[in-house]
């Protein structure tokens, strides 16, 4: 079987934010014994090398971008030793950053020592340690890993990274040479290369960046690019509480629509297929409501948690095209979700399925009378006609589907009684609920580990599994399980058509940073008309 190589970019605090966590997910995951069958193929995403002393690292096949001053206790290096001297990388000098000396809070000296081992066996204080994504890392990464920007201080009001033309001059600085040869290098040594993935925040200068490398790699490699633009949970301007804070909040909301106007509009473009993300429920000009998810009490002001939430769900819909049982391609993915020019598609997200731990799967998914999942694609609803839609579950034990005959009663006279296996029910589900529509389901028998560091935001009401439970016993909630899912159709419309009438009716003459930066009134212009000529993708004139 080939490897089918993924190499991940990630662009932004936000989205790095939610990288710590995934690449924590896969990290957590791994087996050292031998004694677990592992679900995905993690050459997928990792890559194997040397240190300096010759010893075997294993270390994400990964890219990431963050401000000065951002990473705090990492090392630009990615916290493994120096690079041999004979592997010809002159990319090491050029993005060396030195950094004043953070202090390490317990949890990053526990792993770094001899009790890394016994973490997960420990209570840490997170949500006061956690001040940057780097607070809550466990894994480390290859020396080209990590890329500082160094014009421009983390935190710093007077020299902020807010605009989409930053970026795009920042990507045409020795910073995109340099990042784009840490892809070739990256690229060159894989075999079966499937494409990139590209997290990137969507509402500041990182979108320009991210655009930038995202052309780049259009143009330069025939490959699917899988985007995911998004959109934080919180901004600390969010709550105005006098007239100059309320109009200073709307010039910085002003601002982040039209930078997610031009992202939309350019990942129409180079992307194979992009999905907006944002545990708010609005996102395009303040993240709005956090979505509420049963039996999960998250704040979404802490990165720490909200991004936890995404990482999950990227995690769980990338098993589609990770899953050793599965045949599936990232561009067999593409190709399926972004039919008639679609390219924008919506994720959903449920965690847990809230099964009790004393019900079958067939009883609950036959009296279940809300959706199994919530949006995490700001201002929209997902529809539960004529779409396309990729699930994938994990997590229900094959004890779980139904009752043996000798029990069964009234399941008996359910025609889902006659499904063999979770896949089977889940089918049947989606086929009775969603009219006219095409539904894959994959399933993974493991659910989602939920190891240290990942938060403590589940309620008492779970068991160690993440089933509801019967009793009043409280748990550590070790494992859950989860549904996630990609859609696409008519419903997606709505959600273009109202970043367009959002961001048209701000006044370009208002935008003077965007103009000083060079972003000219008839580029701009353009530019929404071709976000709302790609609206006309989505029209009720399709049919399955």
């Amino acid at each position: 079987m080939s490897t089918r190589e993924i190499l991940t970019l990630q662009f932004g605090h936000y989205s790095n934010y939610v990288g710590a966590h995934f690449w924590n997910i896969q990290e957590l995951g791994f087996d050292y014994t031998g004694t677990v069958k592992a679900e995905c193929n993690h050459d997928i995403l990792y890559r194997e090398g040397q240190t300096a002393n010759g010893e075997v690292t294993y270390t994400p096949r990964l890219l990431l971008a963050d401000l000065k001053g951002s990473l705090k206790t990492l090392p630009t290096s990615g916290g493994l030793e120096e690079p041999r001297v004979e592997e010809d990388l002159p990319w090491h000098t050029v993005e060396r950053v030195e950094e004043p000396t953070a202090s390490k809070n317990e949890f990053l000296h526990d792993i770094d020592g001899e009790n890394s081992s016994n973490i997960n066996n420990k209570e840490y204080n997170f949500e006061q340690d956690v001040q940057t994504w780097t607070d809550y890392l466990y894994p480390r990464f290859h020396p080209r890993s990590v890329n500082v920007i160094k014009e421009y201080q983390h935190g710093n009001e007077n020299e902020s990274f807010d605009y989409n033309c930053s970026g795009r001059e920042i990507w045409k600085s020795n910073f995109g040479d340099t990042f784009s040869d840490k892809i070739r290098k990256y690229v060159e040594e894989c075999d079966s290369m499937q494409g990139f993935h590209v997290n990137f925040d969507c509402t500041d200068g990182f979108s320009g960046l991210a655009l930038g490398c995202i052309e780049h790699l259009a143009d330069e490699y025939n490959k699917v690019i899988l985007a995911f633009p998004i959109i934080a949970s919180y901004f600390s301007d969010n709550n105005p509480s006098t007239e100059d804070e309320r109009e200073k909040a709307n010039i910085k909301d002003s601002v982040r629509l039209v930078n997610v106007a031009l992202s939309i509009e350019e990942l129409s473009q180079h992307s194979a297929l992009f999905v907006p993300l944002c545990t708010g429920e609005k996102g395009w000009r303040k993240p709005g409501a956090p979505r509420a998810f049963d039996y999960i009490n998250y704040k979404p002001e802490q990165y720490y948690h909200s991004s936890a939430l995404l990482a999950s769900a990227i995690d769980t819909l990338s098993h589609k095209y990770r899953h050793k049982a599965n045949v599936h391609t990232m561009s067999d993915i593409c190709a399926d979700m972004t039919g008639y020019g679609r390219k924008m598609a919506a994720a959903s997200f449920g965690m847990p399925v809230a099964l009790k731990e004393s019900e079958y799967l067939i009883d609950y998914l036959n009296t279940i009378s809300k959706p199994l999942y919530k949006s995490i694609t700001p201002s929209c609803k997902i529809a539960t006609d004529k779409i396309f839609q990729l699930i994938t579950v994990r997590g229900i034990p094959e004890s779980y589907l139904k009752a043996p005959m000798k029990e069964a009663k009234d399941q008996m006279k359910l025609a889902a009684y006659r499904c063999s296996n979770v896949k089977e029910m889940f089918e049947l589900y989606f086929q009775a609920n969603n009219f006219l529509s095409a539904t894959n389901v994959t399933v993974s028998e493991k659910p989602l580990d939920l190891k240290t560091p990942f938060p403590n935001i589940f309620s008492d009401c779970l068991n160690k599994y993440g089933f509801v439970k019967d009793d009043t016993v409280v748990q550590k909630v070790e494992s859950c399980p989860v549904i996630a899912g990609f859609h696409n159709g008519n419903f997606m419309s709505d959600v273009i058509e109202k970043l367009h009438r959002d961001v048209s009716r701000i006044k370009f003459a208002k935008l003077h940073k965007f103009r000083e930066q060079g972003l000219e009134e008839a580029d701009y212009r353009e530019c929404l008309d071709r976000l709302s000529e790609f609206k006309d993708n989505y029209e009720d004139d399709f049919e399955l």
